[in-house]
Formats: C-alpha cells, structure tokens, sequence
C-alpha cells in the first residue's frame, strides 16, 4: 500500500514563523510535525510514500530526504501552482494503482493508521476518513455517521452553535483509486469542501472512524504551544536530566547547562546544548537546540527556537520566538510572536505583538 502526504501548504496563520520554514516543519518537542505521521505510516506498514510540496519544498526535502530514516521510500511531487487538497492527489495519480492513504503533513498526528484501513476494507468503503473529536468544531469539516460508521452528514467548518457533531475530519484518508475520478483535472478541489460531499450526493461509500492516538491542529501559535506540551507531558520523565533540579516532566536531546538556583517547572521540552544562566526560572516551556536564557530571566508558557537568546532579566510569556532571535536584556514579552532573526531591544515591554 502506498500514501501520500500533503506538505505544501503556507500557514498563513502561523506567520512570520512559516515565512522562513515550512509549516510541516515546526518544531513539536524534539520532532518536526511531520514527522509524526510519517512514523504513523510506516508503523502501519506503509513504506511507499509521496510527499507533494509547494512552500518552500526545498528546505522540507532537505529535512526528510529520501526516507532512509525511516525504512521507507519517500520521492516528492512539486506543485508550482497550488490545487487544493484532492487536486495534489489528482496530480499524482499515476503513483496509485489501488487502497492508498492520504494524510495532512501539518497535523500533529501519533495515530493508528493500521486500524483504520482494516475498519475501511472490512467496510468495503470507497473512502474512510480518520475522525477525532474537539471541543468546537467550527474549524474543521463535521461528520454524522451511523452505527456501522457510514457517513449520513457532512458539514465543512460550521459556525459553532450550528455544528451537528463533535466529530471532525482529522486528515487521514484511506481511499480506493476509483475515488480519484470524481477529483477533476486542472482545478482547485479540496476533499473536505468538494470531494466528499461529490461522494455522498453519489451515494458512494463513505466511512469515519474515531482514530486511536494523538491528534492535534498546529493552526496557530496557540496551537503549536498547546501540541509541544502534550508531547512534553506524553513523552518526558520525572527526572529524566542527571543533576537538573527539576520539577514534573521533562524531554531533553542532551544535558542542559544550568546555573545556580534555578528553576525548572516541567513539563518542559530541552534541545541540544541549551545554557540557563543563574537564578533563571523556566515553566512550561520549550527551549530548542542552542538556546540561552539569561541570569535572573523567567520563561513561562513559552516556545524558543533554535540559537535564540533571551538576556539578563528578561520576561517572556505564553510568546512564540523564532530561531535566531535576540530578547535583550530587561525586556518582557507577553503572547507575543517574534520571527526569525528578530532583535527585540532592552527594557521594551511588548503585549500581544507579532513581530517580522
């Protein structure tokens, strides 16, 4: 069985942090978000996989390469024009030649893909979409399905007091290649807002399944936060740094340079070569590879990435920080979204401000 992952789209709601990275590339604890369902995918046994990419595809290559990584043979399709979701598979039907999966690259997605193409082909489906249930639903295409799973209702992005159901597609497919005949050539089409609804006005069978894992949106900055410390909390350890005086659960790539009377609250997600100076205190947070945090700073609710500084005395809050940033010292920053390569100066006090 082969699949295909969908990695090409811009994260408009992410910017500027998608400006300079591809969205399936944000950093989700000690993994890109990709990477998430890919190890999805080969667990389940499928090790032939497209990747089809348009936003900066080079640096995604350049990260995934050709799958040796993961026991799997990875090539990729180019879009030079976008499609839509069910478009990009179009583009790429030549690769199918029967049941084939199709997944998001930008979900945060540690699933059981195996299930849900047993639970399609026991079906007989035509088509079976991966479904997880959310809080509110408004952002996401709802399903009704009915006791055997076969899909009566399907509602895409619905304002919230008028969703249906709870239960939302998770982008996760399992398809047979007849359905790609109902995607038309050379036209923006999408499975949530065209194609499954094409289905059910056909009567063709079309399935959901609750899938069992992981499952989380990395939409927006919240989102992506919200997804690093889930992991954190899934997949850290009490005590899990020798001679890191540290409280809850922490993931870590390596030692951590800690100074004298610092405080670490977890869940907290550590990379490569991080430094914390004197009297610091980080909670809640994710420092990746190469980050320093200054004597005396405090890092709460916070994701930093690669070879940021925050300096003396900083205060950065429920904020987002690109790679290479500088937080100078004496600044605060609360929920706010700080690019790559940002110079944030000393002593400036910056609230709910995205900075490029």
């Amino acid at each position: 069985m082969k699949a295909i992952v969908l990695a090409g789209g811009e994260g408009t709601r992410l910017r500027p942090l998608t400006s300079t990275r591809p969205k399936p590339l944000m950093p989700v604890a000690d993994r890109p978000c990709i990477d998430y369902v890919l190890r999805s995918l080969v667990e389940a046994g499928i090790k032939k996989i497209i990747i089809a990419t348009h936003h900066l595809s080079d640096k995604l290559i350049k990260s995934i390469g050709d799958g040796l990584e993961y026991d799997a043979s990875i090539v990729y399709s180019f879009e030079e024009t976008p499609a839509g979701t069910a478009g990009a598979v179009k583009r790429v039907e030549e690769f199918i030649d029967g049941t084939f999966v199709v997944a998001m690259g930008d979900i945060v997605a540690d699933v059981d893909i195996g299930s849900l193409v047993e639970f399609h082909k026991e079906r007989k489906a035509a088509a079976t979409i991966a479904l997880t249930e959310v809080d509110d639903p408004s952002q996401y295409g709802v399903a009704a399905i009915n006791e055997k799973g076969r899909i009566q209702r399907f509602q895409e992005k619905p304002k919230r007091e008028e969703a249906f159901s709870k239960l939302v597609n998770a982008g996760i497919y399992v398809l047979e290649k007849r359905v790609v005949e109902f995607i038309p050539e050379g036209e923006m089409f999408d499975f949530s807002k065209n194609l499954f609804p094409k289905l059910l006005s056909n009567r063709i069978p079309l399935y959901g399944m609750q899938i069992k894992g992981v499952w989380m949106d990395i939409g927006r900055p919240a989102d992506l936060m919200r997804a690093n410390i889930e992991m954190v909390n899934r997949r850290g350890k009490e005590n899990a740094v020798p001679g890191l005086n540290a409280t809850g659960r922490i993931l870590a790539r390596g030692p951590v340079g800690a100074g004298e009377r610092v405080t670490i609250e977890g869940p907290c997600y550590f990379g490569r070569d991080v430094k914390i100076g004197d009297e610091a205190v980080v909670r809640r947070s994710c420092l990746h590879d190469g980050v320093s945090v200054g004597q005396g700073a405090s890092i709460e609710d916070s994701l930093i990435m690669d070879f940021s500084v925050t300096g003396k005395g900083t205060e950065v809050s429920g904020s987002v920080i690109g790679s290479g940033c500088e937080v100078m010292d004496g600044a605060r920053l609360v929920n706010c979204v700080i690019g790559d390569g940002v110079k944030v100066k000393s002593q400036m006090v910056l609230r709910d401000v995205t900075l490029s």
